[in-house]
């Protein structure tokens, strides 16, 4: 090979490792998300949230998550220098900045195996912009976060009655993952979004 010609592939080469490099170092769209659902053995669940990103160059102050029907928070586990509160079905932690952090929830929840439960999330940041976590799909551009329910999570399973034997064959309204109905997801939805309107929570950012 020829000097002329090897220099030229070197040069591709290093060409397209700077490229690779400069290509890795944007960052991937993330989310907040159920990063841990522990038994405690008791009947409760601790479910861990997690976040690795905040608004542009500003950090995360405050962190609410709405908890779907069936689910009832009995304790909390705040980053450190954090605080948290619980406000019937919305659980609220507070704190210093951060760009990255871990909150957690002591849980009951009673649901039925298989079931998908979405939790709502408002990420508030120190600059006043925020971001909404709350499309039901798992493919949409701000997902829930969301955890389908195991048998090991659970704290009971709720008795659902049978069916009188002249009841009417189909017309079912479509689950989510063989759990709730989309339209009970949705009203979890709507129902946080609302509250968190009356609340004072005025979404700035899109992640």
């Amino acid at each position: 090979m020829s000097p002329r010609r090897w220099i030229g592939m070197a040069g591709l080469v290093v060409a397209g490792s700077i490229g690779y490099l400069v290509l890795g170092a944007v960052p991937a769209a993330a989310h907040v998300e159920v990063a841990s659902a522990q038994p405690n053995g008791d009947g409760t669940t601790t479910l861990t949230f997690s976040f690795d990103h905040s608004c542009d160059d500003s950090p995360t102050t405050e962190l609410v998550v709405a908890l779907p029907d069936g689910v009832t928070a009995s304790g909390t586990v705040p980053p450190e220098g954090w605080t948290a509160t619980v406000a019937g079905q919305r659980v609220t932690f507070t704190g210093p900045g951060r760009e990255t952090a871990e909150v957690g929830v002591t849980t009951r929840i009673v649901a039925r195996a298989g079931d998908t439960l979405t939790f709502p999330v408002l990420q508030r940041c120190a600059d006043g912009g925020s971001y909404d976590w709350i499309d039901i799909t798992a493919d949409s551009e701000h997902p829930a976060p969301r955890l389908i329910a195991t048998n090991a999570v659970l704290a009971e399973q709720p008795q659902v009655p049978a069916a009188p034997p002249d009841a009417a064959a189909g017309g079912t309204e479509p689950t989510q993952g063989g759990g709730a109905t989309l339209g009970q997801a949705s009203a979890v939805v709507v129902t946080f979004v609302a509250a968190a309107a009356l609340a004072g929570f005025v979404t700035v950012r899109r992640w």
